[in-house]
């Protein structure tokens, strides 16, 4: 068995797409766009692993969410590089996106979790120097 994809419901899912293909080079593997039910998404690969598809729905209601909630948490996305890391991790805080923790290992691997566009958690790792 194997995660196919992750899902997340976005309110501008051009924006959303621009920050996943900017940080993680992600690119678009499929369109969906059902007018009649006016439901559109963009499913996209990030090189290896699950893909991530970003749906939206006029109707779909969009309240604050706090980060300590119930239901999935986060998504980790490893980046490769320990520089490439480095360069999400600085763009991350020019972008004021809140970075709730960073850490290192002694091998000199990253990782942080961060609060990203549209309140989208994720944890970005990277592998030792």
């Amino acid at each position: 068995m194997k995660i196919v994809n992750v899902g997340i419901y976005v309110k501008d899912l051009e924006k959303v797409k621009a920050f996943f293909e900017h940080y993680f080079d992600a690119r678009v593997e499929a369109v969906l766009n059902d007018e009649e039910s006016s439901y559109f998404s963009y499913i996209l690969s990030l090189g290896e692993g699950a893909l991530i598809e970003l749906m939206n729905k006029p109707a779909i209601v969009d309240e604050a969410k706090d980060p300590n909630r119930t239901g999935l948490a986060h998504i980790n996305i490893n980046v490769g590089s320990r520089e490439r890391f480095d360069e999400i991790v600085k763009e991350f805080k020019q972008e004021n996106y809140v970075i709730q923790y960073e850490t290192y290992s002694p091998e000199g691997a990253g990782e942080i979790r961060a609060i990203t566009v549209e309140d989208i958690i994720l944890e970005v790792s990277s592998d030792a120097k």
